[in-house]
């Protein structure tokens, strides 16, 4: 059996085991993050393949050229899945072995949601609007009632301005429990002394991976608070995450915020980088 047969039985499957209605479960929205990943040169090797033969993937265009995907992280029952929402493909698109097309799923934080699994590879979302998209799997782990933050000692978020790089105000927070799953991250003082100059900064992630979140905090009695639901922000700041390299994230706003106390958090972290915006 050629090649190309193998692939239309194999899309023809696709589409048939599809045509079976999915079983949706609830689930909610954690985080929603835009990536841009700019485009890469083919190294020297790619030049040196011979004519015919099929180049091999780091030098095959869908992986070289300018990516920009939003990274959805969902709970639904006891697992967590971060995944990225892409166009339904049609029979020829499947044949098509071009990077799949990306979509906004125009979600937030804390939107209900539900979930079908489909495959260690793939999920189905729906919206409360009743939009469904598919979306493939990046990660996926187990949740546990006692799961604990764990700490990363060799990340860190700092401050671009001036193509220099500035420290911010590091500390861990305290957790303290307010039932339902929420709880409340704590840091020592009413105010940061690390400013930026601009309301719309810009960061950098040094190392590390996972989730970035910006939120504002809540200050009172010599303290800045954050409200969290299931390990998240119940107030974050829009952001657009961009990989500059394989060590190397820019998180910028995506306009500008008022005045106040921030902190940026990072996933399984327990340590947070504050600033404040006058």
């Amino acid at each position: 059996m050629t090649r190309a047969s193998s692939l239309i039985l194999f899309a023809f499957a696709s589409l048939t085991a599809s045509a079976q209605p999915p079983l949706f479960e609830l689930g909610n929205v954690v985080a929603v993050e835009e990536v841009s990943v700019p485009a890469k040169a083919p190294g020297a090797s790619c030049f040196s393949i011979p004519k015919g033969a099929a180049p091999p993937a780091r030098c095959r265009a869908s992986n070289l050229r300018a990516q920009q995907y939003w990274r959805v992280t969902v709970e639904v029952g006891n697992r967590r899945f971060v995944v990225r929402p892409y166009r339904a493909q049609n029979l020829l698109d499947a044949l098509n072995q071009d990077a799949a097309d990306y979509v906004d799923p125009k979600l937030t934080a804390a939107s209900p949601i539900e979930v079908a699994i489909i495959s260690s590879k793939t999920v189905r979302l729906k919206t409360d609007r009743g939009q469904e998209m598919p979306a493939v799997v990046d990660s996926q782990e187990l949740l546990s009632k006692t799961e604990a933050p764990r700490k990363i000692t060799d990340s860190r978020v700092v401050l671009l301005e001036n193509s220099d790089f500035h420290d911010l105000e590091v500390q861990e927070f305290k957790s303290q429990s307010i039932g339902d799953g929420a709880m409340v991250y704590s840091f020592a003082g009413a105010a940061s002394l690390i400013r930026p100059a601009s309301k719309t900064p810009v960061f950098v992630v040094l190392a590390g991976d996972g989730n970035v979140e910006l939120s504002r905090l809540q200050v009172g009695k010599g303290t800045r608070e954050l409200a969290v639901t299931r390990s998240r922000s119940a107030s974050p700041v829009p952001i657009v995450m961009t990989q500059v390299s394989a060590t190397l994230r820019k998180v910028t706003v995506k306009g500008p915020i008022p005045w106040g106390e921030y902190v940026t958090l990072l996933e399984n972290s327990n340590t947070g980088f504050l600033f404040k915006v006058r």
